[in-house]
C-alpha cells in the first residue's frame, strides 16, 4: 500500500501539498486511515531520533498513538466492511448459514 511520510516519519494516507515522502508497505494493507495515521514508519536506510536521543534505524514500524485507540478504530472499520459485504450478498440473494 502507498503511504506518505512527514519529516518525523509519521504516516499519512494523502499528500495534499506534495511535501511528504511516498513509500510502499504491505504492513498497512487492509488497514483503515485512522490506524495508518497513528503509525510511524522509518524506511530501510533511514533513522529517526526520539526526543530522548534514542536512535531507531529502519526499517521500523511502530505506533506513535496509543495502540488501543488504533486497534479500536481498525476493529470498527472491519465491522463496517463486514456489514457492507453482508448487505451486498443480501442484494444478490446469496445467503450464508452459520
Amino acid at each position: 500500500m502507498k503511504i506518505y511520510l512527514d519529516d518525523d516519519y509519521k504516516c499519512h494516507v494523502t499528500n495534499p501539498d506534495g511535501t511528504y515522502t511516498e513509500v510502499e508497505s504491505d504492513f498497512f494493507d487492509g488497514k483503515c486511515d485512522t490506524f495508518i495515521k497513528g503509525y510511524r514508519f522509518v524506511p530501510t536506510g533511514k533513522s529517526w531520533v526520539r526526543e530522548d536521543g534514542t536512535v531507531f534505524h529502519g526499517q521500523m514500524i511502530a505506533p506513535w498513538k496509543p495502540y488501543s485507540e488504533l486497534d479500536q478504530a481498525q476493529r470498527q472499520y472491519e465491522r463496517e466492511q463486514l456489514a457492507d459485504m453482508q448487505a451486498a450478498l443480501e442484494i444478490l440473494g446469496v445467503t450464508v448459514d452459520g
